[in-house]
């Protein structure tokens, strides 16, 4: 049995409360191989991959030169080279946005068909490494979270089977829906279709999750995203909130206060066991009501694992 014709017969939920094991088909695996893939990716990402080699993971943007995030991915070395692991619907973006300035580097992007992607929220077993850490195991190559248990697991196809009924023994289990919330829950925000060249990174946090680093050297935009950092004072950074209305926020759509001004942008958002949660851009004097044009989302500010570095 292949590994769609499995996964097809597993009784997947929207959510679950943790533990709980996740399908992660919404994520594409792409692998950077050539001698040369770590070198330019230094040149291209906000994060630094001398951290990755360190059997580190790192979440990182591609920016634009005015410092938006055209595209977001994380990465983790695997032997000789890297995997880039991005929203299933920007691969090819990711892979145009990192060839642009390729000109001779000998390096090259290619999505992986035979990766399996799993997430798991809660229990992880004993062979899962340190917070922030990537390692590999006989299940596969685990990267999990800074500042939650939650990992992610990369598995070759052929293993994925036998891997995922030792994993699934004693958890509930979700499809992609549900490591979208993990995501949320870890307050880990990615650039994804609809919310392109719209966030620094500072503003998705990845000053907090060792997604930028302002020490690394040049890349592209990082001469607007070390001002802000050394000069600047965010107005505005990535926050949670949960909500009931009935209604699937978008990434890139703008919401608005009780006064109907702009309040802020969604990164991501997901269904929940007792309603919705988002991951959205606000302004730091925002107090979490919110409307989507005219309908109020019944929301409020959710708690994130980590706290706000803002500046006074």
């Amino acid at each position: 049995m292949s590994w769609s014709d499995f996964i097809a017969t597993q009784d997947l939920a929207d959510s679950a409360q943790a533990p709980y094991l996740s399908h992660c088909d919404h994520l594409a695996v792409i692998r950077a191989h050539g001698e040369e893939a770590g070198h330019y990716l230094q040149g291209q990402v906000s994060c630094d991959l001398r951290e990755v080699d360190q059997q580190c993971h790192r979440t990182g943007m591609h920016l634009t030169l005015k410092g938006r995030g055209l595209v977001s991915v994380r990465i983790v070395r695997d032997g000789d080279d890297y995997l880039l692991l991005c929203p299933a619907g920007l691969s090819e973006a990711v892979i145009k946005a990192l060839m642009k300035y390729r000109l001779r580097a000998k390096v090259e992007f290619t999505v992986d068909p035979n990766l399996v992607v799993l997430g798991l929220a809660g229990h992880l077993p004993a062979s899962a490494p340190d917070h922030g850490n990537s390692a590999e195991t006989d299940q596969g190559l685990w990267l999990r979270y800074p500042f939650t248990d939650h990992a992610l697991l990369i598995v070759p196809q052929d293993r994925a089977e036998p891997v995922w009924q030792t994993l699934a023994s004693d958890r509930a289990l979700t499809r992609a829906n549900g490591w979208q919330l993990a995501d949320i829950d870890a307050g880990e925000g990615m650039v994804y279709p609809g919310a392109e060249d719209l966030f620094l990174p500072q503003v998705l946090n990845y000053d907090v999750t060792a997604g930028v680093n302002f020490k690394k050297g040049c890349y592209t935009g990082q001469e607007v995203v070390a001002r802000m950092h050394f000069k600047g004072k965010l107005k505005q950074r990535m926050q949670r909130i949960d909500y009931t209305a009935d209604v699937d926020l978008l990434p890139g759509e703008t919401l608005r206060d009780s006064n109907g001004r702009a309040a802020g942008e969604v990164v991501s958002a997901a269904r929940t066991p007792q309603g919705r949660a988002a991951l959205v851009v606000l302004r730091r004097d925002t107090d979490g009501v919110l409307f989507r044009d005219e309908q109020a989302l019944d929301s409020q500010l959710g708690a994130l694992p980590y706290s706000l570095p803002w500046k006074e």
